[in-house]
């Protein structure tokens, strides 16, 4: 597939799209929240924590479920070709 300089260059591009899209999924979220309870903007803590730890844990699914369907994909080519 990709490999070198050129692979990891689209991999960081990817990956630094998908940050800002969980990034913005994120603060529509906590918006809604807040807008829904304005108790929640009281809460610095556990916005802050929020707003960095909730993108990176997508982050971390979306490749888990990008790795688990690659490998099905591969799997089954290489099962048809035996």
């Amino acid at each position: 597939m990709l490999g070198g300089l050129g692979g990891a260059l689209c991999f960081a591009f990817f990956t630094t799209l998908l940050l800002l899209v969980n990034g913005t999924a994120t603060l529509v979220l906590f918006g809604a929240l807040v807008d829904a309870d304005p108790a929640w903007a009281d809460r610095k803590g556990v916005m802050q924590f929020g707003l960095f730890a909730l993108p990176l844990a997508m982050l971390v699914v979306e490749w888990l479920i990008w790795d688990v369907l690659c490998g099905l994909l591969r799997r089954e080519s290489s099962g048809g070709d035996q």
